[in-house]
């Protein structure tokens, strides 16, 4: 079993006590009692987790060890946290609230794929291109000058981006940290993990198994901190890079920061997907996939959580007839529970706050089809339950606000080109589904919806293709050889076309492209 008290961070290789008193104290969603606490930073706490992540990238040669070296730890890691992932699985369903299926499915396991997924991409990846072209037939025979001639030959390597800052969203806290962390060593960086106030004690956890493993000091560090400090480790000169998990709001305030500074972003950010049934679905299959891709996962504490259902205005009794009755099998309560399907949410606070989407969308007119309070008999913790809304029309909060809860919306659709239409009509971006017969027609519809991705008849997303969002919901990309690739950067090396390379240098070059 873990530690559940922690009294430093994980700084420069070691646990380092912190230089003030402040404390989270951490609580169970599912009994709102304490289970444990990590000391809160100050700037100076961030300052020394910075200047270890500095001092390990620009003065030891972790940048530049074979790749291979770097994938052996990060696939050490990965065996380290699949040994212990039922120690994991454990404290999740307690910080978390998630369920112990979801634990043993997703949140306890992800992490070792992203580990090892990153390190097989490590040892394959091409960090050096040799190329060559003669670009005077683009510029009608021209040679070119001295300073820019039309015949090239350079040398182009991928180099790691430098100390990087991960700030993770709760909902997936321990995946999260993996997603972002594991491919920023395996490309050569050094990171500072800024774990979620709600829920550190699993990152808080991992940082056991990363001094078991030997990880060179100050190449992973972890601090826990609030807004003030975490703004401090943003803006903070000496971070090359920052990779954001979470609200809209909050990336956007990244995004302002970062932009000043002249420094690349990955912000991953909110969503407020739909799901489109069509006319021809199968509704056996489909009502218990838009639950499974909705409310229940996390509660519907996710960002790529399908909460508006856009169905056809001839087939909305007979749908919202289905989905109530099946929505009155969800079990929901104890998420140690193995029968529970749905867990609490994170915080009393948070609970609040999708009471109150729902509270106003019924004052704006929506019906409650199922739902919209606080389970019976569920006074400890922070429950709400599984909600379904109808007459939603899509100029309602509801409708374009990211709730992070287990509320849906059903709007209904006149033929398939207002479907699309009420799809895109959203400030975000990220996700999306549709439900046909026709498979064919569902990537025909999937094509013209703007996110970032989109599933037929499911929705999942795909850990070996790129993850992000259009629009308001981000910009960036992980997941997949794009999101190894967020955290390298090209630099060109040429020389005169005229000379031949050194043989060392084109024998270490992983590919030869000649021409454009």
């Amino acid at each position: 079993m873990f530690s559940r008290e922690y009294t430093g961070f994980f700084i420069d290789g070691a646990w380092r006590q912190p230089s003030g008193s402040d404390v989270f104290t951490v609580v169970s969603p599912s009994t709102g009692k304490r289970i444990g606490s990590v000391p809160a930073a100050s700037t100076a706490d961030i300052d020394a987790a910075v200047e270890a992540a500095r001092r390990a990238f620009y003065e030891t040669d972790w940048p530049h060890r074979p790749p291979a070296e770097r994938a052996a730890l990060c696939e050490a890691l990965a065996a380290k946290i699949h040994e212990r992932k039922d120690d994991f699985a454990d404290l999740l369903v307690d910080e978390l609230g998630c369920t112990r299926a979801l634990a043993d499915v997703y949140q306890a396991v992800a992490p070792t794929l992203h580990w090892n997924y990153n390190a097989a991409v490590a040892r394959n990846y091409n960090y050096t291109e040799v190329r060559t072209a003669d670009l005077g037939p683009l510029a009608g025979g021209s040679a070119g000058g001295m300073i820019m001639p039309y015949g090239t030959q350079s040398l182009v390597v991928k180099e790691p981006v430098g100390v990087v800052a991960t700030l993770v969203a709760y909902n997936f806290s321990l995946p999260g940290t993996a997603q972002k962390v594991a491919p920023a060593v395996a490309a050569g960086c050094t990171v500072v993990i800024k774990v979620p106030e709600p829920n550190p004690l699993a990152i808080f956890a991992m940082a056991e198994l990363v001094a078991e493993v030997g990880f060179p000091p100050g190449v992973i560090n972890i601090v826990a901190a609030g807004p003030e400090a975490s703004e401090h480790l943003v803006s903070h000169p000496d971070v090359d890079m920052v990779s954001f998990t979470g609200s809209t709001t909050i990336g956007s305030r990244i995004g302002e920061v970062c932009g000043a500074q002249i420094k690349p972003t990955v912000l991953e950010l909110g969503g407020k997907s739909a799901a489109i049934v069509l006319e021809d679905a199968d509704l056996d299959t489909t009502i218990p996939t838009l639950l499974g891709i909705s409310v229940i996962p996390s509660s519907g504490q996710s960002c790529v959580c399908q909460s508006r259902f856009l169905v056809p205005r001839s087939r909305h009794d007979e749908i919202v007839e289905r989905l109530v009755a099946a929505l009155a099998e969800v079990k929901v309560g104890d998420p140690h529970d193995p029968e529970v399907q749905m867990g609490p949410l994170i915080t009393e606070a948070h609970r609040e706050r999708v009471l109150g989407f729902i509270e106003r969308a019924v004052d704006q007119g929506a019906k409650v089809a199922f739902g919209g309070g606080i389970p019976e008999g569920l006074t400890e913790g922070w429950y709400v339950e599984p909600t379904l809304l109808t007459n939603v029309t899509s100029d309602m909060e509801i409708a374009q606000e990211e709730v992070f809860g287990p509320v849906v919306a059903v709007i209904a659709y006149e033929d398939e080109d207002d479907a699309v239409r009420i799809a895109n009509d959203s400030k975000y971006g990220l996700a999306g589904s549709v439900f046909t017969s026709d498979i064919a027609h569902g990537f025909e519809i999937a094509r013209r919806i703007r996110v970032g991705t989109f599933s037929v008849n499911s929705y999942s997303a795909d850990f070996n293709s790129p993850f992000g969002g259009f629009k308001k919901s981000g910009i960036g990309r992980e997941h997949g050889v794009a999101g190894f690739e967020s955290y390298l950067i090209p630099k060109t090396i040429s020389v005169d076309p005229s000379v031949t390379l050194p043989e060392e240098i084109v024998r270490s070059a992983d590919t030869v492209t000649r021409g454009v």
